[in-house]
């Protein structure tokens, strides 16, 4: 009997795991891309704020809070319809029929709108140092997820509902595999780098390609979304080496985008205040 309690478990919870965008070495590398970016005076704020924690070590806060926080759990995504043209504020962001606590009056229930929102609170001086210490530790996390192509797209929960073989197996670790869970961490874990490494290959990519920040959350929702649908596999389809050779550049270039948009927000926001507007 506990077995079977065990295993009725397990496939209640799958899906609602494999909804974390990237994985937790994406996100991280996504916030080590940032830190090497930001002013000294930015610095010197998220210093007061997290202390000597590093941008890497709070990347992942927003998914660990997950169960405890369920009012949480759509901010991490947008669910942009596949046959839509991009994505729609009034459409994509209230979502009164999401049974997580608070949708029915969340009309900024969606990453686009939260970004801004905490991008608000961490500016705010009249916000306290907690709210605008969780502002920040959301604004980490959400910047990575929203550049993750499969967060930013409806159809099958996000690729969540699209199972599929994995680098010729159809188990990934105790979960069946998944077209969002390939994209979250499979396809970084193929390209066999540590953290350290994979943050040198993505700041030479950044000098090759002149990345640049630009644009805002709604225009990285619209981006990541165009490149959900052209990297989309059909039900019973194959993630192998064809398809990462044509989809880890795609991956490479979000993350290093994200990393960059990321210290370009926080530069922003906390480039030209004094430290001490944090401590009350």
């Amino acid at each position: 009997m506990m077995k079977r309690t065990a295993a009725v478990l397990i496939a209640v919870i799958a899906p609602v795991l494999a909804l974390y965008g990237w994985g937790r070495e994406g996100h991280r590398i996504v916030a080590d891309i940032a830190q090497e970016r930001l002013t000294e005076v930015t610095k010197r704020n998220v210093q007061s704020l997290i202390g000597n924690n590093t941008l890497a070590s709070v990347a992942n806060w927003a998914d660990q809070i997950r169960p405890e926080r369920d009012e949480t759990f759509g901010w991490h995504f947008v669910d942009i319809p596949k046959d839509a043209q991009g994505f729609s504020d009034s459409r994509d962001c209230y979502r009164p029929q999401d049974t997580h606590k608070g949708a029915k009056d969340d009309h900024q229930n969606c990453v686009v709108d939260r970004i801004e929102h905490f991008k608000r609170v961490l500016g705010d001086k009249s916000a306290s140092r907690d709210d605008r210490i969780e502002a920040l530790k959301f604004i980490v996390h959400f910047v990575g997820d929203i550049h993750q192509p499969f967060h930013a797209i409806g159809e099958a929960k996000g690729g969540n509902g699209v199972h599929i073989t994995e680098f010729g197996s159809d188990q990934c670790g105790r979960y069946p595999c998944n077209l969002h869970s390939a994209w979250d961490s499979g396809l970084i874990e193929h390209a066999g780098m540590d953290e350290e490494a994979y943050v040198a290959h993505l700041d030479q990519l950044i000098s090759q390609e002149h990345l640049r920040a630009s644009g805002n959350p709604a225009d990285w929702a619209s981006e990541s979304f165009a490149l959900a649908k052209a990297a989309w596999v059909n039900d019973g389809g194959s993630v192998d080496e064809q398809y990462y050779g044509q989809q880890i550049k795609v991956v490479d270039e979000r993350m290093a985008l994200a990393g960059l948009r990321l210290a370009a927000l926080l530069n922003e926001v906390l480039g030209h205040v004094s430290p001490q507007e944090f401590r009350h």
